[in-house]
């Protein structure tokens, strides 16, 4: 029983979610009534938009209500605008509408309303008790499907419901939508093929969803990680603010007895230093709640707008996917640009530094004491100790390694022409020596999208590779000697270093088709080389690169543009050949050192913080590295070793 009340709670907060994020008109703010679209995507109640456009005459222009965006009316007037059969179809199944619908048939052909308790899936009317039973009486309508209301929010009728829905297209009312054209990136109708997509690739919309979806996916990958983001940026805040009141107290108490051996003498003093306290805490403090209240309500709208996504992604029909991939694809893309979770406020520190001189000072006011602040940005705690979490031996010598999104490790090995898949335990699963066909002649670099999609470099073979989950090459992109690979953030562009003969890091972006096109090659600086043997290569959160040269025992840490920011040599310039590189959530960099057996841990701004392990915990020639999703540190070892770190304090 209480499993039943749970999930009809589950049910009724997805409700409100979706009502709040997909349902709710910007102009009333309560669940839309005839939901119309206008071009720029945005929803309203089409009596909202009667009220809000001023002049209705077709041709003349108005902005929409929420995006500014300047819109033409079309020749129909409102009617011109497209209906969201999508909202619809939400408002009569998940969200169970309670807006009484009136009846298509008795509206048009008696001018009455009545309320309506079915419709038809098929043609999308609203059907009262009485016109129910003939509307499927003729030759046009003999195939079409009725369901009341209550079948309508049965789980046991959503396969039919989606199977049979068809929408109208917006600019030809008669036809359904059938097709999606390619070049336009849209779903059409017969007409729209006939006239205005003519010689375009057509598809059908089966197969545009299968195409649109993973792009979607990859999106909400991303929203998810951002939201993960944003939920350790709160605990940090909610730590932050423990510390500063355990902080005020401490100093409180401090100035209270200095003021109690002082008092006769500095009593205005206490008072004074007291509010100052008061101030500068209540300031700050209202600063941190500010940001956390920001990032929670960011944290709230990228969680609900994530549930809703999946929610679609999973349960929607191709079509519903079509319709919604750039409201979705709009929506996702202004939450993953928001900074709000990001932002981790700089602590604050207040310290009591008292003044001993004698009764002059005292008298002074001096003798209380001054407030000192201190401000720096919140760091992650790191172990004094990194703790070996796994231990597995790949039987090969690794050059690189990755994690899968479900958590499987992926080895390369160069010389011995294969790639391994090990379980997030270790266990060998499959071994892969060609990609469609193509035989693997030395693979290096290897790094996973958000999606489980891969690009993989072969040097040999001068060619990088992007695969499936399945391991089938999707593109094939040539170039010369690639070896390490990495995509920044938003998984938009690749960084591919070229070794020992070109001497560069290559640079390509990824078009929201997927293309993959070159974009820039990082090589000199001021008519200087700037590399020698650029080995791996990793993206920081802002966009820098980060580039390990093995045989100028280097790091370089490059702008977006590709002009040099830092260079890192290791204490006293010590460091060893860098095989490896990786960035963490902190944008903290990790660098493999293989002639000192240890883990160097580096600042983004090229700045050594510490060790995070050495041979001392069994460290032996380090290669390849990155960071699981527990933001543990992953290492390969030249012998065949992978050995995941935990350095971080969780």
């Amino acid at each position: 029983m209480a499993t039943a009340q749970a999930s009809r709670d589950d049910e009724e907060s997805l409700r409100a979610k979706i009502t709040e994020h997909f349902d709710s008109c910007p102009l009333c703010l309560v669940e839309h009534k005839d939901p119309t679209d206008l071009p720029c995507r945005h929803t309203f109640c089409k009596g909202c938009l009667k009220t809000c456009i001023s002049d209705l005459t077709p041709g003349s222009k108005f902005q929409c209500p929420m995006c500014q965006k300047e819109t033409e009316v079309p020749e129909d007037g409102l009617e011109g605008f497209a209906h969201n059969f999508y909202i619809e179809s939400l408002q009569d199944t998940v969200l169970q509408s309670t807006h009484k619908k009136k009846c298509s048939t008795c509206a048009l052909s008696f001018q009455t309303e009545t309320v309506a308790a079915s419709k038809c899936i098929t043609c999308h009317d609203y059907l009262c008790e009485r016109c129910s039973p003939f509307h499927c009486g003729s030759r046009l309508t003999k195939d079409h499907r009725v369901l009341t209301f209550q079948q309508l929010y049965s789980s046991a009728y959503q396969k039919e419901i989606q199977e049979q829905k068809k929408i109208i297209c917006p600019e030809h009312k008669h036809e359904m939508i059938r097709y999606f054209c390619s070049d336009c990136n849209i779903p059409i109708c017969c007409d729209c093929r006939d006239l205005h997509h003519d010689g375009h690739k057509h598809i059908s919309l089966q197969k545009a969803a299968e195409i649109v979806k993973p792009k979607l996916q990859t999106k909400f990958h991303g929203i998810e990680r951002k939201l993960v983001t944003g939920e350790k940026t709160l605990v940090t805040i909610d730590e932050t603010l423990e510390t500063l009141q355990e902080n005020e107290n401490s100093v409180q108490q401090q100035i209270k007895a200095r003021a109690v051996h002082l008092h006769q003498i500095v009593d205005q003093g206490e008072k004074t230093l007291l509010q100052e306290v008061h101030q500068t805490m209540s300031a700050h403090r209202n600063n941190l709640q500010a940001s956390r209240k920001n990032c929670s309500a960011t944290c709230s709208s990228i969680k609900t707008t994530a549930d809703a996504v999946n929610n679609i992604l999973q349960h929607g029909a191709p079509i519903d996917i079509l319709m919604l991939q750039h409201q979705l694809g709009q929506r996702l893309d202004e939450l993953q640009s928001t900074s709000a979770v990001d932002e981790i406020p700089e602590e604050l520190n207040l310290t009591l530094t008292t003044n001993t001189e004698l009764d002059q000072e005292i008298s002074s006011g001096a003798g209380l004491g001054n407030l000192q602040i201190s401000r720096h940005p919140a760091l992650p705690k790191f172990k004094p100790q990194a703790e070996c979490m796994l231990e597995f031996d790949t039987g090969l010598t690794p050059g690189d390694i990755s994690v899968s999104p479900n958590r499987e490790y992926v080895t390369t090995h160069g010389i011995h022409n294969n790639v391994k898949v090990f379980s997030s335990d270790g266990t060998l699963r499959k071994e892969i020596t060609s990609v469609s066909d193509i035989q693997l002649t030395c693979p290096v670099g290897i790094r996973h999208f958000p999606d489980g999609r891969m690009v993989l470099s072969d040097t040999d073979n001068n060619k990088l590779f992007i695969l499936s989950p399945q391991w089938e090459a999707q593109q094939t992109v040539d170039v010369h000697s690639p070896r390490g690979v990495a995509f920044n953030n938003s998984c938009t562009k690749i960084a591919v270093a070229q070794g020992y003969n070109e001497k560069s890091v290559s640079a390509f972006s990824i078009d929201i088709k997927g293309k993959i096109t070159s974009t820039d090659v990082i090589k000199d600086k001021d008519g200087k080389q700037l590399f020698n043997a650029p080995y791996k290569v990793a993206y920081m959160r802002n966009g820098c690169l980060v580039v390990s040269d093995v045989t100028q025992k280097k790091l370089h840490i490059l702008t977006p543009s590709g002009d040099l920011l830092y260079q890192y040599t290791g204490p006293d310039d010590q460091l060893g050949r860098p095989y490896g590189v990786c960035v963490d959530a902190y944008d903290n960099i990790l660098v493999t050192d293989y002639d000192n057996n240890c883990i160097h841990l580096v600042s983004p701004y090229g700045k050594f913080i510490q060790y995070i392990a050495t041979d001392v915990d069994g460290l032996y020639e380090p290669w390849g590295c990155t960071i699981n999703q527990d933001e543990d540190l992953v290492v390969t070892e030249l012998h065949g070793k992978v050995k995941v770190f935990r350095y971080l304090k969780k």
